[in-house]
């Protein structure tokens, strides 16, 4: 369930004016008291995760970085191609992860300066939301669901008061002029893209707009498309239960088979295991 957030929210001044809606994807949430069991990999994990350590330490490594987590801090982490973790002895913790996009599917946090760790505003405050997110996970009304963002976006609050930088500037100014062309990717993922229409959509030479692209997503358009297709078949799975055949042929892949080998290419997962593993991790 996707909500949108407009301009006009009064907690969204870290976004430019021309960001455009914002909106947040809930997945999983956890309360509990871990030993050395919390030990494990994930891999190519395309949501954030908000962890809160209310006892105990752990270690974890996302991405290519490691960090120590202890008692009384929040930690933000972004999406992750790698993400591995550890409990030398006790942990409690409390977490939730989430996406948060903007117009387009643009990574908020790819768009934003933030800090990843932060003590907690208040240990017993804290506690007590990170609780209440989790209680309120499972419920489906839109008064709880929207409970839920409102939690989240406190604890937020904190991590997003970072100094700006002159390449997330020039970042943003990017995306912008790249808009048009990511707004008609998004809207035709399931039923075909012309690639030699985005350059005149963003109004580029198609040279200009392909140096344009790759600078700023670090891929081609083609591979991002690709990649996009990729979160999409990863969203239907969490969310469908029909048959693998059925959802390639609603996505518009040629085959089951033309599906599973793409989706095993960019997450090393075929459809079938992500399924399973990500029920049996939620």
């Amino acid at each position: 369930m996707t909500y949108c957030f407009g301009k006009k929210s009064d907690w969204i001044p870290l976004l430019d004016k021309s960001a455009g809606a914002l909106h947040i994807d809930i997945f999983h949430s956890d309360n509990s008291t871990y030993g050395t069991e919390w030990n494990g990999v994930r891999l190519n994990d395309d949501y954030h995760r908000l962890y809160f350590i209310a006892e105990g330490e752990a270690e974890v490594t996302y991405n290519e970085t490691t960090r120590k987590l202890v008692a009384g801090h929040t930690y933000l982490f972004p999406t992750t191609t790698l993400f591995r973790y550890a409990c030398p002895s006790h942990l409690r913790l409390l977490n939730v992860c989430f996406k948060m996009t903007l117009d387009n599917g643009l990574d908020a946090l790819d768009l934003h300066p933030f800090h990843v760790i932060m003590p907690a505003m208040d240990m017993t405050t804290t506690l007590n939301k990170m609780v209440e997110i989790d209680a309120l996970v499972q419920k489906r009304s839109f008064a709880h669901q929207l409970s839920i963002r409102g939690q989240i976006l406190t604890l937020l609050g904190p991590h997003f008061q970072a100094s700006d930088t002159e390449k997330l500037r020039k970042r943003r100014k990017d995306m912008k002029r790249l808009a048009p062309a990511l707004r008609y990717i998004e809207q035709n993922l399931e039923t075909g893209i012309t690639v030699a229409d985005l350059p005149r959509l963003a109004a580029m030479s198609r040279s200009y707009f392909a140096k344009k692209f790759t600078m700023t997503f670090g891929m081609s358009p083609q591979d991002y498309i690709r990649k996009q297709r990729i979160e999409l078949v990863k969203r239907e799975l969490r969310l469908s239960s029909q048959p693998i055949s059925n959802l390639a042929e609603d996505l518009g892949f040629s085959s089951a088979s033309h599906m599973s080998r793409e989706f095993k290419h960019h997450t090393g997962y075929t459809p079938k295991q992500f399924r399973a593993f990500d029920r049996f991790f939620d």
